[in-house]
């Protein structure tokens, strides 16, 4: 059997290729992007995130509604039946059938409040805009985790094909050997030897296979899809230019950093909100004005009356849709309240405001610092990564030569196989590096990116 042949057979029984009597399903490939959105829209923090937004602007309405007179009406009938004894100007027992109506109409404005009602407005704001940042932070977060493992499973993907290759390799040499082997012009140490090298590489592609696989059901858990056999990873060009005019400088994306991390705006914005709240509730202190004003009716209809036993004439009595809008009278009038004890609660709740408002400060000084050190630490992570793609790259490029020159002189039985044994283990750990520094590399520009805040999703 010759060794493409082997490498098939080997290929196809690691990926479960063997489809006799199966179906075939439709396979939807998705990009990095696609698995971004997917992930944002299904992500429990970024539902929950959208739902706190409009909640905020729920309050937004309710704290702007303050400033609107408000309306109310209402309306009541009472019937009357039955022995009233009077004594006034003598002892009458009245007996009597009545109709009683009223509706009206009221309304009132607060003229002061004590500042509650613009403190508690400015805060509603803040509150929404926080709600807008946190959303945004989520979302964020979510692109750096999903590139993270989509970058993984790629990585992982290029790692097999570099040990399939590499079992390529074996396979022919072993061929090689097999036949070298039995004309006598080779030991049977030497096919044994690489007998053994190439069950090790096979076991080598296993592995990899096996990380990749459950790299991908990772990613898949994380955008919420059940079944990994109807999706599949598209590739990717790796983006390994350092790009030193965009990263290279510190100073700059501690700058953007300060100006644009979400969580840093997020957090003074909470401590504008909470000095908002202690103005909010020091109004408590102060009096409150408001206008009322209201238009009421009364009326009543006897349908009979007597008195001590004997009927009594009730007289003309106008009908009741003559009372509904005859009998009315309005009222227009400024109240002011102030609490001159209230018992401490305007001093409690001044007082709990305080303390929220110092610990808001103490967060920010907390979410600044960081802020400042993700950007030093992520800046040092990407300078290791370019150090590593130099010196990696001249490691491969050697390794490469290397492995070439030998595997030459092996084939002239200018050297033994020991020799041309590691040299291809050399040049395959070279090229695992060579591809792990370039994922790398792509992956801590992104991580930069993120925490200067300038991630896009």
């Amino acid at each position: 059997m010759s060794y493409k042949l082997v490498y098939a057979v080997v290929i196809a029984a690691l990926f479960n290729t063997n489809m006799s009597g199966a179906q075939t399903a439709t396979v939807r490939v998705l990009t990095l992007q696609e698995c971004v959105n997917m992930a944002i829209e299904r992500s429990t923090a970024v539902l929950k995130g959208n739902n706190n937004v409009a909640y905020a602007g729920t309050q937004i309405l309710a704290a702007y509604g303050q400033y609107l007179p408000n309306l109310a009406a209402g309306a009541g009938y009472n019937y009357n039946r039955g022995n009233n004894f009077f004594a006034s100007t003598g002892p009458e027992l009245v007996n009597e059938n009545r109709s009683q109506f009223n509706y009206q109409l009221t309304s009132s404005i607060n003229i002061f409040s004590g500042y509650y009602n613009y403190s508690n407005f400015k805060a509603a704001k803040l509150s929404k805009d926080i709600s807008n940042l946190t959303l945004e932070l989520a979302k964020q977060q979510i692109e750096l985790d999903i590139t993270q493992s989509y970058l993984q499973v790629i990585l992982d993907r290029k790692i097999v094909g570099l040990d399939s290759s590499n079992l390529a390799t074996s396979l022919k040499r072993e061929d090689q050997l097999t036949v070298l082997t039995d004309v006598g012009r080779k030991a049977k140490t030497d096919l044994y030897q690489q007998q053994a090298q190439t069950s090790s590489n096979k076991l080598l592609l296993i592995n990899a296979i096996s990380r990749m696989e459950n790299d991908k059901i990772l990613l898949f858990q994380k955008l919420r899809i059940d079944s990994t056999d109807n999706y599949e990873i598209a590739d990717i060009a790796i983006d390994d230019n350092p790009n030193a005019a965009r990263y290279g400088n510190k100073d700059e994306l501690l700058q953007e950093a300060l100006q644009n991390r979400a969580d840093l705006q997020s957090a003074q914005l909470t401590t504008q909100m909470t000095d908002w709240n202690i103005k909010k509730y020091r109004s408590g202190y102060l009096p409150q004005v408001s206008l009322a004003a209201g238009f009421f009716n009364n009326g009543a209809y006897f349908n009979s009356l007597s008195v001590n036993g004997e009927s009594a004439d009730v007289g003309s009595q106008q009908t009741i849709p003559t009372q509904l809008y005859k009998y009315t009278y309005g009222t227009v009038g400024i109240n002011a309240t102030w609490n001159i004890f209230d018992k401490y609660f305007t001093k409690s709740n001044v007082a709990g405001a305080k303390i929220a408002a110092d610990n808001a400060r103490i967060d920010l000084q907390d979410t600044r610092t960081g802020v400042l050190s993700n950007i030093r630490q992520a800046h040092n992570d990407y300078r290791n990564a370019v150090q590593q793609m130099e010196t990696v790259g001249v490691g491969y490029n050697a390794a490469q030569k290397a492995y070439e020159a030998v595997s030459g002189q092996y084939k002239e039985g200018a050297t033994d196989f020991i020799t041309e044994s590691n040299a291809q283990l050399v040049f395959l750990q070279a090229a695992q590096n060579k591809i792990q520094t370039s994922v790398n590399m792509m992956l801590q520009k992104k991580i930069l990116d993120f925490y200067a805040g300038t991630i896009k999703n």
